[in-house]
């Protein structure tokens, strides 16, 4: 039987691998792999990696080995014209996730040109031109960033050792406009159920103990964390089939135990505040501070020019000289010596005190020659020892401004984010965590000039420094953070930073770390030797553009473990404009055929007020609660429409 929709996907690597194995898990696809690689041994791993699906998936999966560039390589794949009579699918779709921008934009057109409906999703490293590029092409076409998708989900795990999946919501707003908004709007308003967006919206698992919840019904529940309770022990509190409900209510009203295992959905800030019980580290005593302080000042006085240190010690030495003549030739109290030997040096002299009384009438007699003489070698003296000490004075507060922003010194906080590594995961991370009021602390070996800029404006601490040397991770304060974040290019480079940061940290309170690891094998073996929580940003992209490939909607996907350890439940995250005809969100056409309506989730909408400013608002039905004009954010679980599932599938 011929597939429903025909996707062609255009890469070599284990995101083109992953996305296509991902398409395939559910009905109605049919996938061509089109890559050829130069080097023959990636090549070879990549027909391996090609064949293992073609078996798995039969005549579902086809690759296509050859140049991507090749303008008949998409024909070849089975790309026809719009008006072509033998035209066979009822969708086309084009997924270019090579790692070349410029090659997947060059394949996009391509496709356009022979078929101007094909849907396109290209992957792009930089988000605002992925961005430009989508309104560019105006329709049916979705930009994505690995990088920014990725993000999210870092930034919040760090804050929720219990998140699984965190995006933007809104995501139809550009990442320039949230880089933009006003500071106001992302704090909570004051009525339950209703918060102004901070950007980023996330799913916790934990049970109710933790969420603090037990003895109260979902109702409850949802009133006192702020956000929606998605499942309890899997099965759904609210569900809606089409337009209708179709929610649990003795679910709805059962008492919650300690033991039940909830997935919430809700703004990070508000997650954030039931998980700050699990992260309070002890804050720095005014003792240490002192000690910090006092050691700052003897690494600074170590570190001060050896000319500074010899006219330091000339002029104390002539310091003392000059007094004491003064007060033998001059015959003054030794504190009166000190006094004129001091406005001398200054050249503030008052006047009150000269060696040469009667200077102007008479002879000079040989100790009044004497005095005079001293005096001004005291004066020149003066001169030159405070040039010397003023120009030393703004070198080093140049120095420290410098060591501020690009050098390594000791970080006094307690409560803060470690991110190691500013590149394009890095920056959003950054971004994301001030967005959610924490203090950041950044080390980079060669920082860009807008974290210098951010440095230097006091919104972060950056310490510039290799993340892999221990040194540089103490300057940190590891012992005293909240959490770390390793998301720089290196697999063991962030392991190596993370595992030198526990090192520190109180054993009976071990520092929560989340990782960017790109093998998902090394993360694999991380997390089950170190226990340390590693996500790769191809294993977080790859699963939405496998939804974007067919939705435009697709805001993300990720998957649940099953209590019981029953496998793992996949959902998938949606963002639709609602119409004037506020309508539900459709069924697919297999569903359609049988007479079936999509099962779906409610989750938030995004309300725009009458004075322009918008509003995340959490729903539980569709009818009575979504209104035209509301951005809907819903999940629908994948169970419905996996490979082999039935009418009546969980």
């Amino acid at each position: 039987m011929l597939a429903e929709a025909l996707i062609i996907v255009v890469g070599g690597d284990d995101l083109a691998y992953e996305v296509c194995a991902e398409i395939l898990k559910t009905r109605g696809h049919e996938v061509a792999l089109v890559w050829k690689h130069d080097d023959e041994r990636a090549d070879r791993r990549f027909t391996q990696m090609a064949e293992r699906l073609a078996e798995q998936y039969g005549e579902n999966f086809r690759l296509i080995h050859a140049d991507a560039t090749d303008g008949d390589a998409l024909r070849q794949a089975g790309l026809k014209e719009k008006d072509n009579p033998n035209l066979g699918h009822r969708f086309f779709a084009l997924v270019a996730v090579s790692p070349s921008d410029r090659l997947n934009l060059r394949i996009a057109l391509a496709a356009r040109d022979i078929n101007d409906s094909v849907r396109v999703t290209i992957r792009q490293f930089n988000p605002l031109l992925g961005q430009k590029i989508q309104e560019g092409l105006r329709q049916n076409c979705t930009a994505i960033s690995p990088a920014a998708h990725a993000a999210a989900t870092y930034a919040a795990a760090a804050i929720d050792p219990a998140c699984r999946y965190a995006m933007p919501f809104p995501t139809l707003e550009t990442l320039a406009e949230r880089r933009s908004r006003p500071q106001s709007s992302m704090n909570e308003g004051d009525e339950v159920g209703e918060m102004r967006t901070s950007g980023l919206f996330g799913f916790s698992e934990r049970t109710a103990a933790e969420f603090g919840v037990v003895g109260l019904n979902v109702d409850q529940a949802e009133r006192r964390i702020n956000a929606r309770i998605v499942s309890i022990n899997g099965a759904y509190p609210y569900l809606c089939a089409g337009d209708s409900s179709a929610s649990d209510s003795e679910l709805i009203a059962r008492k919650l135990k300690a033991e039940d295992h909830l997935l919430v959905f809700g703004a990070m800030r508000a997650l954030k505040r039931s998980t700050a019980e699990f992260r309070e580290r002890r804050p720095w005593r005014l003792s240490e501070r002192l000690q910090g302080a006092f050691n700052d000042i003897a690494t600074g006085i170590r570190r001060t020019e050896p000319i500074l240190r010899a006219v330091t010690m000339v002029s104390l030495g002539l310091f003392v000289c000059f007094s004491i003549f003064f007060s033998i030739v001059l015959k003054l109290n030794p504190l009166v010596a000190v006094y004129y030997v001091v406005t001398t040096m200054t050249t503030v002299g008052y006047g009150d005190i000269t060696p040469c009384a009667n200077c102007t009438t008479g002879a000079l007699s040989m100790p009044t020659v004497v005095a005079l003489f001293v005096s001004m070698c005291a004066m020149l003296t003066g001169i030159f020892v405070f040039a010397v000490f003023t120009a030393t004075i703004t070198s080093t507060l140049n120095a420290a401004q410098i060591r501020r922003l690009r050098g390594l010194r000791q970080i006094h906080r307690s409560g803060h984010v470690i991110v190691c590594g500013s590149g394009n995961v890095g920056s959003l991370v950054i971004d994301y965590l001030r967005e959610l009021g924490e203090e950041v602390v950044v080390i980079e070996k060669n920082p860009d000039t807008m974290l210098v800029e951010l440095a230097r404006d006091h919104k972060v601490d950056l310490l510039t420094g290799d993340v892999t040397n221990d040194e540089t991770i103490a300057f940190s304060s590891p012992e005293r953070a909240k959490a770390l974040v390793g998301v720089t290019n290196s697999d063991t480079g962030n392991l190596e930073a993370a595992l030198g940061a526990r090192s520190r940290s109180p054993a009976d309170s071990p520092l929560h770390v989340v990782l960017r690891v790109d093998d998902r094998d090394f993360g694999e073996s991380i997390q089950r030797h170190f226990g340390i929580a590693s996500f790769s940003t191809s294993e977080l992209t790859a699963a939405t553009i496998a939804g974007l490939a067919r939705f435009e909607s697709t805001r993300g996907r990720f998957q649940v473990p099953r209590p019981g350890g029953a496998g793992l439940a996949t959902y998938q995250l949606a963002e639709r404009l609602q119409g004037e005809e506020n309508l539900p969100p459709p069924s697919p056409p297999d569903l359609a055929a049988r007479g079936e309506s999509v099962r779906w989730i409610p989750l938030f909408v995004w309300r725009e007020s009458a004075r322009g400013k918008g509003m995340a608002l959490s729903i539980h039905n569709f009818r009575g609660e979504v209104e035209p004009g509301d951005r809907l954010l819903f999940m629908v679980p994948l169970d419905q429409f996996v490979v082999g599932a039935g009418k009546d599938s969980a």
